[in-house]
């Protein structure tokens, strides 16, 4: 089977600082490999100048359904290799080919992105001279460069031609892992539901008391490292085991044996119990509990845009 790849798209990760964003991309890079591994899919990561590429020869809909479990990832573009020749007016044959709309009136807009050494063209003159010859090839198109009914989104490197040609959205988030380790007694569908939407915000599950197994697997596709105590430098700059900061789905009592502080801590934080669900809806729950399960087809809220106050209206 031919190889696929992807370019991952990052969103909060790119709001840090430039030591704390290569931490926590080096953890998302790390989870994502273990889940492919876990999964048995075949899975390359590599760095296209500024992108992270995954590349595969499995199944395009299984890597993506694998790296939508990404915690970390807010979208990724599927990238189709259409000819190591630049020439505009093949390119426009070949991307009109893949176009399912031919012939029928709407509208495009052509986004290029350069990569390497310019050669014969610029971002620009390419832009246009495939615009000029999509049009020319066919004529229901025109152009609209604000909201197009089809964004032609090409990758341009001196010795190949790509185009972006599917978008998938990621879960967002942190990458599990960076915000240290939250106890959680997973007996319910909604402690599954809160330690998601814990793990959602970087920090790692660690599974205690009379935990599912079921439970544990749903979380695992989510976080390979699911249950695995982080660790850290201490003030002589030698590495131990991390404490717990958070609690999920039981008391404080029966949390003391497992949140494992350091007799010799110099500073202590009192443990903090977590009710990540609060204010939700059953609506709201059970697309949650939909996306947790099947992440690449639902998105983890029914509502993005309500919250919003028309400035106008009130």
């Amino acid at each position: 089977m031919a190889q696929n790849s992807w370019i991952l798209r990052f969103g909060e990760l790119g709001l840090k600082s430039k030591v704390v964003r290569r931490s926590f991309q080096r953890a998302l890079r790390k989870n994502l490999v273990q889940l492919a591994v876990n999964s048995s899919v075949p899975l390359v990561r590599d760095r296209l100048r500024d992108f992270d590429v995954v590349y595969s020869t499995a199944e395009p809909e299984v890597v993506e359904d694998l790296i939508c479990h990404g915690l970390g990832v807010v979208a990724i573009d599927r990238i189709v290799e259409l000819s190591e020749d630049p020439n505009p007016e093949l390119i426009s044959s070949l991307l009109l080919k893949r176009h399912p709309n031919v012939g029928k009136p709407r509208t495009f807009g052509v986004r290029v992105k350069r990569l390497g050494k310019k050669n014969n063209w610029d971002s620009q003159s390419y832009a246009r001279a495939l615009g000029a010859s999509l049009i020319d090839q066919d004529s229901s198109l025109k152009v609209d460069l604000t909201n197009p009914d089809w964004w032609v989104k090409i990758i341009l490197e001196p010795t190949k031609v790509s185009s972006i040609e599917k978008r998938i959205l990621g879960p967002g988030g942190l990458p599990t892992g960076v915000q240290g380790d939250v106890l959680s007694q997973l007996s319910s569908e909604d402690d599954v539901l809160s330690s998601f939407l814990i793990m959602r915000r970087g920090s790692r599950i660690i599974p205690v008391l009379n935990s599912k197994p079921e439970y544990i697997e749903i979380l695992k596709k989510w976080d390979p490292f699911l249950g695995v105590r982080s660790r850290t430098k201490d003030e002589t700059n030698r590495m131990y085991q991390r404490p717990a900061w958070g609690i999920v789905g039981l008391s404080i009592e029966d949390a003391q044996p497992f949140i494992e502080r350091r007799e010799n801590a110099v500073k202590t934080t009192p443990i903090s119990t977590l009710e990540p669900l609060c204010g939700w809806t059953e609506e709201e729950k059970g697309a949650l509990w939909m996306h947790i399960k099947h992440p690449s087809l639902y998105r983890p809220h029914p509502d993005f845009t309500s919250w919003f106050i028309d400035p106008i209206k009130g």
